[in-house]
C-alpha cells in the first residue's frame, strides 16, 4: 500500500472539550483530522471530503449520531462510524450495531482506550484499501494475459505456457488468487512477461504492445525481474 495513505477522522460532538481531546488522539496516530459540532455540519463536510473513521457522539443538537450514522452507512458505507455516549443503553446500543455501527462506546472513554478503537477501525480501513488495491492488480494481469491470448502467443509457445496463463481459464486467476497474495501476483507477472518477452526476441516496443503498458514500465519490469538484463536482443526504442 501506498506509505502516504493516511486515515481521515472526523468527530462529531457538541462540546469543543470533547472534539479537542479526540483531535488530539488521531494526530498523534498520524490521522488526518476534522471537527463537526452537529450531525448538520458533518455532512456538510462529508459532501466535499468523505471521512475514513468517524466518532459520533450520540446525543447531539437536532440529528442524533444515530441519525447520522444511518445516513452514513447509506451514503457512504465504506466510513467506519463509531458512536459514543453518556447516557447509553442496551436498546440503543443494539440500534447502533443494527445500523453498521463499527462499535458502540459510553463516556468516559480513556485516551489509551480511544486509540485502541481509532487503530482498530483505520487497521480495517487499510486491510480493506490493500484488498481492493489486490483485486485491481489481479484484473490488470487478466487483462495483459487476455491481449497476449489476442496475439497468439498461446499457440506459438505450446504446452509450456502454465495453465493460469491461457486465456480460456482467465477466470480461475480470480479463484486461485482469492484473496490474492503479492507474491503469486508477482510471479504470474513475471512469467507472463518473459513468455512474450522471449517470444518477441527481445523487441522491447513489441512486447510493450502487446502486453498492454509502455515502454519505460516494461523497462522498470525487466528490470525488477531481471528479465534481458545483458542480453544483445532487439531493444527496438529506449525507455519512454
Amino acid at each position: 500500500m501506498n506509505d502516504d495513505f493516511r486515515i481521515r477522522f472526523l468527530i462529531v460532538d457538541d462540546e469543543p472539550a470533547i472534539r479537542k481531546l479526540c483531535r488530539r488522539v488521531g494526530e498523534s496516530l498520524g490521522f488526518v483530522c476534522s471537527e463537526a459540532e452537529s450531525a448538520e455540519a458533518a455532512l456538510a463536510l462529508l459532501e466535499t471530503d468523505a471521512p475514513d473513521v468517524v466518532l459520533s457522539d450520540l446525543c447531539l443538537p437536532q440529528k442524533t449520531g444515530m441519525e447520522l450514522l444511518e445516513r452514513i452507512k447509506s451514503e457512504w458505507p465504506r466510513a467506519e462510524v463509531a458512536i459514543i455516549t453518556g447516557h447509553g443503553s442496551i436498546g440503543s446500543a443494539v440500534e447502533a450495531m443494527k445500523l453498521g455501527a463499527y462499535h458502540y462506546v459510553t463516556k468516559p472513554l480513556p485516551v489509551e482506550e480511544m486509540k485502541l478503537l481509532l487503530q482498530r477501525m483505520a487497521e480495517k480501513i487499510r486491510l480493506r484499501a490493500e484488498r481492493d488495491r489486490l483485486h485491481n492488480r489481479v484484473r490488470e494481469l487478466e487483462t495483459c494475459i487476455e491481449r497476449v491470448g489476442a496475439a497468439g502467443i498461446e499457440d506459438s509457445l505450446g504446452a509450456g505456457v502454465p495453465t493460469v496463463l491461457r486465456p480460456s481459464q482467465s477466470s480461475a486467476v480470480s479463484e486461485l488468487f482469492a484473496p490474492p497474495a503479492p507474491t503469486d501476483l508477482e510471479h504470474l507477472e513475471k512469467i507472463t512477461i518473459q513468455r512474450v518477452f522471449h517470444q518477441v526476441r527481445g523487441d522491447k516496443m513489441l512486447a510493450g504492445k502487446m502486453l498492454g503498458i509502455s515502454r519505460a514500465t516494461l523497462y522498470r519490469k525487466l528490470k525488477r525481474y531481471n528479465i534481458g538484463m545483458g542480453v544483445g536482443a532487439s531493444t527496438a526504442g529506449n525507455p519512454e
